[in-house]
């Protein structure tokens, strides 16, 4: 029989693991808890729970395991976890976790002096209350909780060992969180049905999403396509069906940003508040919209214009630094217009008087058609450079509202 063989024989002789390992019942065991490695695997923002891999460190003193270490040359022994008593610790906070080994697998180890280090390797899938309010900006803190189940304070209270810091040795994110830390704190808890007080150490897991993939897939292209439309939108033309065209893309526009908004209220939790990013493409719509109604509303005046042989106003005009043909712009132009002197008349009052009135009748019409064509022209024309003008002030307009959004919600 080996040394730990004898050791282990002793050291199990009348133990129980179901009695608390004090001489004095009136003592209170003191349980440091501490995190020795942790991994984030998935933070489900729907869901709002997070799922990790990590290792607590339990280490207690149970005053009836001790030898004399000169006696037997050993300072620490291994023993399997169901043959000494264990605290039935537990972290309250998890909806499910998967234990890394079968208990009957797990050993602890034990120093000549009674300290028992535990070691608990499992993978936990924990609540989380998550505040997207920053998406994809966000940090997000997740409270872990672990203390004994049935034990109160009286029996045993935690310690909080060293707090954990970013870039710590094996403590790390995944693809899509950063590890920022984990911090600690010593708290009770009580039933209030017995009255009884527990305590507990409650760990907060400090991660901060990597926002590239969101602003790169979404909150660029979001941008991009508002832009693109506000130029489509208002780029100047003096075509009623170009215009027409500026509709459809405004309400296309309207249904991609719609769709990219549903992409984001899909992957976050149904809370009251919009995060960033769903308020950003949110605004986006909002200035894509009433572009697409100043878009409807200047086509309705050119159409208008157009159909009715509207004269510009003087003061839209002067609010446009434009200024009209009062010559052409005005409903009373002078006729042009000549009739034979008393002179001509004797002079063609023969046989070709007759054909020369005609003649000079025809004159006076294709003379006045001219004219009215000419002053269309110039009335036509007039619009056109005042849709010009028109559609160049709502173009920056809009891009200067566009670029403020965006800067502002980005900003904040």
């Amino acid at each position: 029989m080996t040394v730990a063989e004898r050791l282990k024989n002793r050291l199990m002789e009348d133990y129980d693991i179901s009695i608390r390992p004090v001489q004095n019942e009136n003592d209170v065991i003191t349980l440091n808890i501490s995190l020795n490695s942790m991994t984030v695997l998935v933070l489900d923002p729907t869901e709002e729970t997070v799922t990790f891999s990590c290792e607590f460190i339990l280490q207690w003193q149970d005053e009836f395991l001790k030898w004399n270490m000169s006696e037997y040359n050993i300072t620490w022994i291994k023993l399997k976890e169901d043959l000494v008593w264990i605290p039935d610790t537990t972290v309250t906070t998890s909806v499910s976790t998967t234990s890394l080994l079968d208990p009957s697998d797990r050993y602890v180890s034990l120093k000549y002096d009674g300290t028992i280090r535990q070691s608990i390797y499992a993978v936990f899938k924990n609540l989380c209350d998550m505040n997207v309010e920053k998406f994809p900006y966000d940090v997000q803190k997740c409270l872990i909780n672990i203390g004994p189940f049935t034990y109160t304070s009286s029996e045993i209270h935690c310690v909080a060992g060293p707090e954990i810091f970013e870039n710590s040795t094996y403590f790390e994110g995944n693809s899509e969180w950063d590890f920022e830390g984990v911090t600690n704190t010593h708290v009770y808890s009580v039933d209030p049905d017995v009255n009884f007080t527990y305590s507990e150490i409650n760990f907060t897991l400090i991660v901060r999403r990597r926002p590239q993939f969101y602003v790169w897939v979404l909150l660029i292209p979001t941008y991009i396509i508002t832009v693109v439309c506000i130029f489509g939108l208002f780029t100047p033309s003096s075509s009623l069906g170009y215009r027409e065209e500026r509709v459809n893309l405004g309400i296309t526009t309207l249904l991609s940003s719609a769709v990219i908004l549903q992409i984001v209220a899909s992957s976050m939790p149904k809370t009251s508040e919009l995060p960033l990013l769903g308020n950003f493409i949110l605004a986006e719509i909002f200035v894509v919209a009433i572009g697409v109604l100043f878009a409807v509303l200047v086509l309705s005046i050119h159409h208008r214009a157009h159909t009715r042989e509207w004269r510009p106003p003087s003061w839209l005009l002067w609010i446009l630094r434009m200024s009209g043909s009062k010559k052409f712009l005005s409903k009373n132009l002078p006729k042009i217009t000549r009739k034979l002197t008393k002179e001509e008349v004797v002079q063609y009052s023969g046989e070709g008087a007759n054909f020369i009135r005609n003649l000079d009748e025809s004159l006076t019409s294709i003379r006045e058609y001219l004219n009215e064509e000419e002053r269309d022209f110039h009335r036509e024309l007039t619009w056109m450079k005042f849709f010009d003008r028109l559609d160049l002030l709502l173009l920056a307009i809009f891009q200067i509202a566009n670029v403020l959004v965006t800067v502002f919600l980005v900003k904040n």
